[in-house]
């Protein structure tokens, strides 16, 4: 009788075996575990950094030193005589030293005239106010009641310094001679008063000459204000 034999091969159906008899496995992958933020801690560190900042600039303004100084508590305009109410005494800090007057130089501001307008706030110094204008031996002031276009549209104020000039189509002539068109020359504003609409009372101080022919001629309607350099 013939006996038949089936081979098998290796890998159909069953596991290969490996050289000490077991069977192979594939590797295991395992994820690295994920870091935790920690609120709490993260918290606390923000935390430091803000108190560190705050005490820097706390410490940084306290040792600027801090002096008392003088400002205005309102608005001024150019030509304005500062008075008492206007002031206010203000702390400046600073690291520089400030050309700033004290309040034990209130004298120094009051009764003064400002040089320019000073909005509130404006610390004070000796470079915005003048003295105001006093009439000198010789001199005459006189009044012109002027509309727009016969004052320079930025404005007069006290001491500015002005040519006085009669705006005539023909050169006026005397005894056959042209007479100079310019009435008074370099003299002072001396006061401002607003009137009704645009229209300025202004008092001219020039020598009492120049005043009497300023006044001669107030009423001609034809004078002007020409704004000069001191």
């Amino acid at each position: 009788m013939s006996t038949t034999t089936t081979s098998r091969r290796p890998g159909h159906g069953s596991p290969s075996a490996s050289s000490n008899g077991h069977g192979t496995h594939s590797p295991t992958m395992v994820a690295p575990p994920r870091k935790r933020v920690r609120l709490p801690e993260l918290a606390i560190g923000v935390f430091v950094v803000v108190v560190f900042a705050l005490g820097a600039v706390l410490w940084h303004l306290s040792s600027v030193e801090k002096s008392p100084a003088l400002a205005l508590a309102g608005s001024v305009e150019r030509g304005e005589t500062i008075t008492a109410d206007d002031v206010r005494v203000v702390d400046v800090a600073s690291d520089d030293a400030l050309a700033t007057l004290g309040e034990t130089q209130l004298n120094e501001v009051v009764g003064r005239v400002a040089l320019v307008d000073l909005p509130a706030g404006t610390l004070l110094t000796q470079g915005v106010v003048t003295d105001p204008v006093a009439i000198g031996e010789g001199d005459g002031v006189a009044g012109l009641s002027l509309d727009p276009g016969q004052y320079p549209a930025l404005g007069i104020a006290p001491g500015d310094v002005v040519n006085v000039v009669a705006a005539v189509d023909q050169p006026a002539t005397e005894n056959g001679a042209e007479v100079d068109r310019v009435i008074a020359r370099s003299a002072t504003v001396f006061a401002v008063e607003d009137l009704s609409g645009d229209r300025r009372l202004i008092s001219i101080m020039a020598s009492e000459a120049d005043a009497e022919a300023v006044a001669s001629a107030a009423g001609s309607g034809t004078l002007r204000l020409v704004l000069v350099a001191p």
